[in-house]
């Protein structure tokens, strides 16, 4: 590309896909879609969290069937809130950290377990057959709250029997 406007051209494009792979991946995973979510990595692509020294590590999956896997079985729903990335381009490999909130529980119902988690991605990406896919996934996690979530009870509280009556 000689072309200094091809070469800026070509730039927006990969940023604007870069864009639209991280809007899939938050969308497909809280759907827990795994075929879809696995798609957007690279065949031996990976997802891992990053753990403190002397942790055992609590995620380490890779290659399409464990992503496919690991999405579909996920033991939480929720959603995935996710801060604009910096990409870092250089031909047909990127890399980028994304800042991410998560609001999710782990069964819908009275007295379940809600978890709320912030932290960031580091992503490294390749191109291949032309398109933009993940190739390594690193959660780094700030903070993480469990807590109880209750729902709002029917009634008014006054109809309920008066304990040891």
């Amino acid at each position: 590309m000689s072309d200094p406007n091809e070469a800026r051209l070509r730039d927006i494009e990969d940023r604007l896909e870069l864009l639209n792979l991280e809007g899939a991946y938050s969308r497909t995973f809280d759907a827990k879609d795994g075929d879809a979510w696995s798609a957007l990595f690279t065949p031996d692509g990976i997802y891992q969290s990053r753990t403190a020294p002397g942790e055992t590590p609590k995620n380490f999956v890779r290659g399409t069937e464990e992503l496919r896997a690991f999405c579909s079985n996920a033991e939480f729903t929720g959603i995935h809130m996710m801060h604009a990335p910096e990409f870092t381009i250089d031909g047909d490999t990127a890399t980028a950290r994304v800042h991410l909130e998560f609001n999710g529980w782990y069964e819908n119902a009275p007295g379940s377990t809600r978890l709320r988690m912030v932290g960031h991605y580091d992503v490294a990406y390749e191109r291949m057959d032309g398109a933009w896919r993940i190739k390594r996934r690193v959660t780094s996690t700030y903070s993480r709250v469990l807590d109880s979530t209750f729902g709002h009870p029917s009634g008014s509280g006054l109809d309920d029997p008066i304990p040891g009556d």
